[in-house]
């Protein structure tokens, strides 16, 4: 079927084609207050537009939101907004990525910065979907009302920040229990050669809002190969998150992307429950917008979670293999094999480059991305083995059904303890095991439900692998993961001297816990008197001098160091005196 775009779809490719994402009129610019007493900058509001439940906010980020903080580093104010649950960047399409951060304000307060990774997963060259717009990955971060950016590297034209907050509809918490939202298979797809249809939760449960399509849905003609993404989102949402979450992800696609749908044709959360993506039809050959350059002959699963920093579930793996099963045996491809397949364009094979891929391969393998990030591609033999298997057995394996997802509390901060839940599971009589992990790493003697965060941990990722076992069934493996980086409180000594006549010499020393295995960087504003000025901090230590040509008068000054914290180390100050002969 022939796509038309739309109004929508025509402004937005014109206004990236001459003055980019700045010209699209979707885009709200936003002016800042004041900054208030406690020095963040005026609140701003998300709305919703067109009937949509979605609220949102597009905020150009230009000179007057980012201060600089050095050569290629700016950083905004802590600013407050309404109430918000994502968030992305979008820039002109061929402009440079930056390297971009975000932190923030939840109900416990200012969190750690989180890096904001680039998205890969993007429409073909020429397709109606391809609007000229460059952007992350929508993150989810759960209910904040404050956020603070970081921009590194070259900023990029009409760089804008994305706020979106879908808020949870009262249906959401029973959507995929006991039956609710599940599609009900025809017979004729049932029947599929060699593999059952898996348990799918169609759009319309998850609140699909079919008014943000403007095209009618594209059809292909076979599969040859299952794309494996994941979503680079939180790893910590609830079960009830998750229609919220695809309703945001689906809004950011259409609305902020210009996008003719959400791109992934399925997606798959942590519990193992598998949803309806891209419009279409389930058991339709959907063209969908996920893979650059292979997306012709394809069909493209993503798992919901950034699998780069957590193993995926061995529920999440069952749900993928259950999906490519069904997908790739009507067609009798080998689901541990390899086949040929023209490219139509990618950062990585030229147009017509005929290339061999596995029928079942991750996102890296045909583009230049570490999607679907390290683990879940590390996992992508058991998908394969797990796919053969359903296909030759014509049913689903019996598996572990988890219920509720394992989970770990507690801040990961020096002094701190974390605790591993293991979660409910069917059947209930299984055993559980506890390996906490830190940077993907077992931590030698760590295998109980709780984990005292020690200096060592300082500036890692924590993790614990709580793992079900029962016999005759394939064990689940789970990895909640803690918030991190893992975070310390400094050490801050200062040292301020008279060396020479009129000269003052203040050093300052940052450290971090002892054995933590980093010490503090970025910026401390040392004042002396009513004089401040700010410094880098270089492995951890700053001298300051004022004097100079124009001496200091004799007298006692107040000194002052202040350290606004990094991505590891809380914020410290220090006072002192200095007296000048």
């Amino acid at each position: 079927m022939t796509e038309k775009p739309t109004g929508r779809r025509a402004l937005l490719k014109i206004a990236a084609g001459s003055a980019g994402l700045t010209a699209v009129a979707a885009v709200t610019r936003r002016s800042l207050a004041p900054a208030g007493d406690d020095g963040s900058a005026g609140a701003l509001m998300l709305s919703t537009h067109a009937g949509s439940d979605v609220q949102s906010l597009h905020l150009p980020l230009d000179e007057r939101h980012l201060l600089p903080l050095g050569p290629q580093r700016w950083e905004t104010q802590r600013l407050p907004t309404s109430t918000h649950s994502m968030v992305a960047f979008l820039w002109d399409a061929g402009q440079t990525a930056p390297r971009l951060h975000i932190r923030s304000r939840t109900a416990a307060g200012w969190g750690s910065w989180l890096s904001v990774t680039t998205l890969h997963d993007v429409a073909d060259a020429g397709s109606v979907e391809k609007s000229g717009l460059a952007g992350t990955d929508v993150t989810w971060i759960g209910r904040a009302d404050g956020v603070q950016i970081r921009v590194q590297g070259r900023r990029p034209a009409g760089l804008t920040l994305v706020l979106l907050y879908p808020e949870r509809r009262p249906g959401d918490t029973s959507v995929g229990s006991s039956g609710t939202g599940l599609l009900e298979p025809r017979a004729r797809q049932s029947a599929a050669l060699g593999a059952a249809r898996p348990r799918l939760i169609g759009r319309r449960a998850w609140g699909a809002d079919e008014s943000l399509r403007d095209t009618d849905p594209a059809y292909i003609h076979t599969i040859k190969q299952v794309h494996v993404h994941h979503t680079v989102n939180s790893n910590s949402y609830a079960r009830e998150d998750v229609p919220a979450l695809l309703r945001g992800m689906y809004a950011y696609h259409t609305k902020s992307l210009g996008w003719s749908d959400i791109g992934y044709n399925f997606l798959v959360d942590r519990f193992g429950r598998c949803w309806v993506g891209r419009a279409g039809g389930a058991g339709r050959l959907v063209r969908g917008s996920h893979t650059l350059g292979f997306n012709a002959e394809s069909t493209g699963i993503s798992a919901i979670g950034n699998y780069d920093t957590q193993r995926p579930s061995s529920a999440m793996l069952g749900a993928i293999a259950a999906i490519a099963a069904w997908k790739v045996a009507p067609f009798e491809r080998d689901p541990v094999g390899s086949i040929r397949v023209e490219s139509e364009g990618s950062d990585k094979f030229a147009r017509g480059q005929d290339v061999a891929l596995p029928v079942i391969d991750g996102h890296r393998d045909t583009n230049d991305t570490a999607c679907p990030g390290r683990y879940l591609y590390e996992a992508l033999p058991e998908v394969r083995r797990r796919t053969q298997e359903l296909v030759a057995a014509g049913t689903p394996a019996p598996i572990i059904v988890v219920e509720e997802a394992a989970s770990v509390t507690g801040e990961p901060r020096v002094g701190n303890t974390l605790s591993a839940s293991p979660g409910r599971f069917t059947p209930s009589d299984v055993s559980v095991t506890y390996q906490w992990l830190r940077a993907g790493q077992p931590i030698v003697g760590a295998s109980v439900q709780s984990y005292p965060v020690t200096p060592q941990d300082v500036g890692a990722v924590l993790s614990c692998l709580v793992t079900l076992n029962r016999a005759g069934l394939s064990p689940v493996v789970q990895t909640p993961s803690a918030t991190g980086p893992t975070i310390a409180a400094p050490t801050l000594r200062v040292i301020a001297s008279n060396n020479q006549k009129g000269i003052a010499k203040i050093r300052v020393k940052l450290a971090g816990p002892p054995g933590a295995p980093v010490v503090p960087t970025g910026v401390v504003a040392v004042t002396l008197g009513k004089r401040t000025t700010k410094f880098a901090l270089l492995d951890g230590v700053v001298v300051a001098k004022f004097g100079g040509r124009r001496r200091l008068r004799a007298g006692t000054y107040a000194v002052g160091v202040v350290y606004a914290g990094d991505d590891i180390f809380t914020e410290a100050t220090r006072n002192t005196t200095l007296r000048i002969a």
